[in-house]
């Protein structure tokens, strides 16, 4: 016997565990996972060295949370045990951060050991560390002995756990791959899962036919009874009843391709149990394809849609789907529609048609033309019936199209290129070395989604991108890369703040701020550090700093219509874009003292200009789904598609240019993706930048570009409503997906029902007023008839002066009457078919019911928590 085994099996009589957790140790032995610990205790390391030695277990253990980090990213140990007790070098938080970040957090056991004080006093010890991704929660020991009985444990329960799944996750990888057709349903036949080939030969989606009664789409029988009054369940009765009683069935089965005809496949029917009682639990379906000439060739289902729906199917390996409820489709690109019927005249065609059709595809997939990729809005929006409110259809057209109009006749309105700020030194220019103790505070959490980019704005005076634009370069260590010196960098930050106009509500250095910070938390995600190199993370930051300096406040259709000498300049084409890009560059090259490119050779300076002007063009939202379809068509499809033949692949530049481009847009409008106080925060900052637009549009007689933003009338919940069903829902979707993050999806999905709660408050309000108008109008109208009409004495109604209806019209008449301060009374009107409402009988009758308008629209509180009246 192994030493190691025969010194345990003394430890574990003594302890109490006995001769079956030996044994199955012994059985196990092949399998054991390596240890890797942490903690400020070396007591507590000490007695886990010693029980993972008698194991027979491979440990690790550290009292620094840098050397786990770094020690876990080399050799992915599956066992984690960590000291939830901070020490002088040591806490527990940034490594759960790292693990979760890491896209390796689902293939570990993560043991968290805390103080038993804790656990008997605080009723919250557990669920605060369990959020942060503890899996077990143990009591702190240093006895060797202790510790032997809780490794034994761990390794009987969740680490044997994670082993089985796995091992379950290898399977369901290796159904992917087979030739035949796997389909697998729940004891009512309702679908669970289906591997790609049955997406491939029969045209159903995985997230079409999850749920779906599989019975309703195959018959044992002959098809026409799918088309028939008979039920096909009536049919399958021989098929059912020998799955209930645990026996497998073989035989044909006629099953039903999307396109509507029928294809007869030789099936296996195997029922699944759980238990030992032979009760049918699921049902395993292996479908061979017997009828089909062609080789098992390459998946390309999945490039079937844009945005969200391509992203919805799953990636088995790294990509998950960042939320489990639905979003609104994306409008689909040309390209699809053509991949589409591609895909659809491929099946069953002869060896040689489908690799023709195969290169045909490769090709339009490959293409540069924008074109393909810009899907026809009107065209979509009647096919899939959609409609838009008026708020989201002034949005929707003034961020997508470039209206083209008569210039009117008068002066040209100068653009905010003739006050550029040049570069002049400051000699009291910030340093880190003096950074104020509240920025020290907010820079510990500089990269965090949660990041308060306006607390910054506050403790920086309004110059938060000179600071934060310091400490994010000087993380990702640009000033190397750049081969400058900080001074250099510094002042250059500071010229372009200077020319970012504060005036503006939102398109300001704050924005640039909040872009950047988006920008360098997506570069600290996992996927994106090893696609790109210290170039392309320069280019994205130095883009995010310069993506909209020397904004105006308004935008390129307003440019464009007031004939502003930008739109001349630049054809009225990507009008404001192209001047942020083309300032951002003659500022930097304007003087020695700020050019941050003066040192880069020739090569690479071509390098970071070209990408520069690709990554600040791309925050262009004219072009919004262009970028996103060719996305989602060229690198989500790629995750999801079958491995098969040697297909044409993007080339790095190509798929580091979509990557950027997806990154900065994500980055610019990242506000519906943060927590709810910052969204709430920017939605009204661009709502009166949009309401200025419109009354400066309106005083000076322009075409007004989103009259529905008019700051008396505009719902700002409905307007972000529309954005995040057109423009937010689908893209994040796609993006949190690829770099794995669903914190992303979770605010957005926290915000918009924020939004709609509050449109339903609106909408409410709105409805009370108009019901309280409409009774009023009523009165009048019924008073007006009443003059009109010739007086005559009626039996239930006295014409004396004193009777209470003609005291009623005179009151309504005189709001002054003393009668109207008198004790409420009965009230009988002439007509005895109009009773009138004592309340409204008594308010005076305006001459005309106004809309029900907010008084200061832009009182945020008013806006985002409107009170019913």
């Amino acid at each position: 016997m192994d030493p190691n085994i025969a010194q345990l099996y003394y430890y574990l009589q003594m302890v109490g565990v006995g001769e079956t957790a030996r044994s199955r140790l012994q059985e196990q032995q092949q399998h054991l996972p390596d240890i890797l610990a942490a903690g400020a205790s070396q007591k507590l390391l000490h007695a886990l060295a010693q029980a993972a030695l008698h194991l027979g277990l491979s440990f690790t253990s550290f009292s620094d949370h840098d050397s786990v980090i770094s020690t876990h990213t080399e050799k992915g140990q599956t066992l984690i045990i960590l000291d939830l007790k901070p020490g002088d070098n040591y806490q527990p938080e940034p490594i759960l951060r790292y693990l979760r970040n890491s896209g390796n957090f689902e293939d570990c056991v993560i043991v968290g050991v805390l103080e038993k004080q804790k656990l008997e006093h605080y009723d919250t010890a557990v669920i605060s560390w369990v959020d942060l991704g503890i899996n077990q929660i143990v009591l702190e020991s240093v006895y060797e002995v202790y510790w032997i009985n809780q490794l034994v444990q761990l390794l009987h329960g969740p680490v044997r756990l994670l082993q089985l799944q796995q091992t379950t996750r290898i399977l369901y990888k290796a159904l992917d791959k087979t030739r035949d057709i796997v389909q697998i349903t729940d004891k009512e036949d309702k679908v669970v899962w289906v591997n790609h080939r049955a997406e491939k030969e029969l045209g159903w989606f995985k997230e079409e036919l999850v749920g779906k009664n599989l019975s309703t789409l195959q018959t044992t029988g002959h098809r026409d009874i799918m088309n028939s009054d008979n039920s096909p369940a009536e049919v399958d009765q021989v098929l059912h009843k020998r799955l209930v009683e645990g026996k497998e069935w073989e035989g044909p089965i006629n099953c039903q391709r999307k396109t509507g005809d029928y294809v007869p496949l030789s099936a296996k029917v195997i029922p699944v149990s759980f238990s030992n009682l032979r009760k049918l639990d699921q049902i395993l379906y292996i479908k061979h394809v017997v009828s089909s000439p062609t080789p098992f060739r390459h998946n390309r289902h999945s490039i079937r849609r844009p945005s969200a729906e391509i992203t919805a199917l799953p990636n088995h390996e790294a990509r998950r789907r960042s939320s489990g409820k639905p979003h609104p489709a994306a409008m689909e690109a040309p390209i699809n529609k053509v991949l589409n019927i591609i895909l659809a005249a491929q099946e069953n065609q002869p060896l040689y048609i489908a690799q023709a059709l195969d290169k045909v595809v490769d090709i339009l997939k490959s293409s540069g033309s924008s074109e393909l990729f810009n899907p026809d809005v009107e065209e979509e929006d009647g096919r899939t019936g959609r409609s838009h409110d008026l708020v989201t259809k002034d949005l929707f057209g003034a961020l997508l199209a470039n209206p083209r109009v008569e210039v009117p006749k008068h002066q040209l309105r100068r653009t905010s290129i003739d006050k550029i700020v040049s570069f002049s030194p400051r000699p009291s220019l910030p340093t880190l070395e003096v950074t104020p103790v509240q920025i020290g505070e907010l820079f510990n959490t500089a990269i965090d989604w949660g990041f308060d980019i306006f607390k910054l704005e506050e403790v920086t005076e309004r110059r938060p991108l000179l600071w934060l634009g310091m400490n994010i370069l000087q993380r990702f260590d640009v000033t190397t890369t750049l081969g400058i010196e900080e001074s250099i960098l510094q002042n250059w930050l500071n010229m372009i703040e200077a020319n970012y106009h504060s005036s503006n509500s939102y398109h300001n250095s704050t924005h640039a701020a909040d872009v950047l910070q988006a920008s360098a938390f997506f570069l600290e995600q996992s996927r994106i550090q090893e696609m790109f190199d210290p170039i392309d993370e320069l280019i994205i930051l130095i883009g995010a700093i310069i993506h909209d300096v020397d904004h105006p406040g308004r935008n390129s259709a307003y440019l464009i219509n007031s004939g502003s000498q930008l739109a001349v300049l630049y054809n009225d084409t990507t009008v404001l874009e192209n001047h942020h890009c083309a300032l951002g560059y003659k500022l930097t090259i304007s003087h020695e003292s700020v050019n941050i490119f003066q040192n880069l050779d020739s090569d690479t300076y071509k390098t970071v200009r070209k990408g520069l002007i690709d990554t600040v063009l791309a925050t262009d939202m004219s072009k919004h789904f262009i970028h996103v379809n060719k996305f989602t068509t060229a690198i989500c499809s790629r995750d999801i598609e079958e491995k098969g033949p040697p297909k044409k692949a993007l080339s790095e530049v190509e798929e580091k240019g979509i990557i950027r481009r997806m990154l900065i847009k994500c980055a610019d409008v990242s506000n519906p993706a943060r927590t709810l106080n910052l969204c709430k925060e920017w939605a009204v900052r661009i709502a009166e930048e949009y309401f200025t637009q419109t009354a400066e549009e309106k005083s000076m007689g322009l075409p007004v570009v989103m009259p529905q933003f008019d700051r008396t009338t505009c719902s700002i919940p409905q307007s972000q409503i529309g954005f995040y069903d057109y423009f937010i829902l689908s893209m994040f979707d796609a993006w949190a997906g690829y770099i794995n993050s669903s914190e992303l999806m979770e605010n957005i999905e926290e915000n918009y029902e924020y939004w709609k709660k509050k449109l339903a408050e609106e909408q409410e309000a709105e409805r009370k007023l108009n019901s309280r108008g409409e009774k009023i109008n009523k009165l009048r109208a019924a008073r007006e008839r009443r003059e009109t009409e010739p007086s005559s004495p009626s039996p239930t109604c006295p014409t004396s002066p004193a009777s209470p209806a003609s005291t009623i019209t005179s009151d309504i008449n005189n709001p002054e009457s003393n009668s109207l301060k008198s004790e409420p009374r009965d009230v009988v009107s002439p007509n005895p078919e109009k009773v009138l409402d004592p309340v409204l009988a008594t308010s005076p009758i305006p001459e005309k019911i106004p809309s029900p308008v907010p008084s200061n629209p832009l009182t945020p509180e008013r806006i985002l928590d409107p009170a019913p009246s």
